[in-house]
């Protein structure tokens, strides 16, 4: 077998495998959080990546007659859903090429918004560096040794 090769969704908030952390979808790709899987609540997205789909087969559904695939991680294999291929029924067609995530075998991963400038800098100026951590500061036991203030004979924390 080949390598495997992961893609990365570049977005502050998406869903992710339970089992090896990979990406799968964006959140804000979700249509629906109403969906019932097979083991619990599910979310009907738009797409996903990092997938790997099983063979097509009819099943019978709650909403009637689908033709689905198995939807399942292509980095460790786990079954995260399935994809609509084919509805049956007319009113159920807005599904077809569409993913169910089932929820309990993905997770949520929230990024968050960089850090804002300070509301009096001047636009495109850089952002004022972060404090420092105590044991980086050159005033502490490590930060003595680390900053080369110190040698390891002197500095109580790292005698050994």
């Amino acid at each position: 077998m080949g390598l495997i090769l992961q893609e990365f969704i570049e977005s502050p908030s998406i869903y992710a495998c339970i089992e090896c952390k990979a990406h799968i979808a964006r959140k804000d790709d979700v249509i629906s959080r109403t969906f019932q899987g097979r083991l619990g609540r599910a979310f009907l997205t738009e797409s996903v990546v990092n997938e790997k789909l099983g063979k097509a087969e009819d099943r019978l559904l709650m909403t009637g007659m689908h033709t689905v695939c198995n939807l399942q991680c292509r980095n460790c294999s786990a079954l995260i859903g399935w994809k609509y291929v084919r509805a049956h029924d007319k009113s159920q067609q807005y599904k077809e090429g569409r993913y169910v995530l089932e929820q309990s075998r993905i997770f949520p991963i929230d990024v968050g918004s960089p850090p804002a400038a300070p509301m009096d800098a001047a636009p495109g100026s850089p952002l004022p560096p972060l404090p420092l951590l105590p044991a980086q500061h050159p005033g502490s036991a490590i930060g003595r040794y680390v900053y080369g203030l110190g040698s390891r004979n002197t500095s109580p924390a790292l005698r050994g």
